[in-house]
């Protein structure tokens, strides 16, 4: 019988943040706690979904998104929060490493525009005297994404998550889905519904 879900991760690369397979068994895990595939076959009324019928979950190591987790019926992308510690040789590398400019060098050392940071670390790894380091690590969680006639991106959490909260995230996320949901509607659709978008 297949699956009505699909846990997709991208590969283990030198940029991933997180352990994909840990991550993979954690959704795994919610899936079976909720026991999706029974309550969706129900659900939908069949055996065979459509392509567009099955659940589709996109793990990301880092804000690359290489597995597309912003049009996946729910996403999870690897964060690292980089924040300035003392020390600064002021060499400039974390300015020139942040593909997204969001370091500037200032008289006290690199400053951080938060709005523009994507939480990669890659200029922590770039920082030779560890004046830029880890404020924590966790997880942004996206709800909803889809391709399709009338594509959607998934809404992000605003918040960085830890285990704990993406296993409950989704998990209502799955909830909502299977008791309010029609059939053959997505969580974006549901969501937009929802929320009056």
């Amino acid at each position: 019988m297949v699956d009505m879900y699909i846990i997709e991760c991208c590969r283990n690369c030198p940029n991933s943040l997180l352990d994909l397979e840990y991550v993979a068994a954690l959704v795994k895990e919610v899936f079976d706690a909720a026991d999706f595939n029974l309550r969706q076959r129900e659900r939908l009324q069949t055996d065979r979904p459509l392509h567009h019928q099955i659940f589709r979950v996109g793990i990301a190591g880092c804000p690359n998104s290489c597995s597309q987790p912003q049009i996946k019926d729910f996403g999870i992308q690897g964060q690292l929060i980089p924040q300035s510690a003392e020390g600064c040789v002021f060499c400039g590398k974390c300015v020139l490493a942040c593909p997204d400019g969001a370091i500037t060098m200032t008289d006290s050392g690199p400053d951080i525009n938060r709005n523009m940071c994507l939480n990669c670390g890659i200029c922590i790894r770039k920082c030779p005297s560890g004046a830029l380091r880890a404020a924590g690590t966790g997880f942004r969680l996206l709800a909803g994404g889809k391709l399709g006639r009338r594509p959607r991106l998934a809404t992000p959490e605003p918040d960085i998550a830890d285990e704990y909260q993406v296993k409950e995230y989704l998990s209502q996320k799955l909830e909502l889905l299977l008791q309010e949901g029609k059939p053959g509607e997505r969580l974006g659709q549901l969501l937009e519904k929802i929320n009056g978008a």
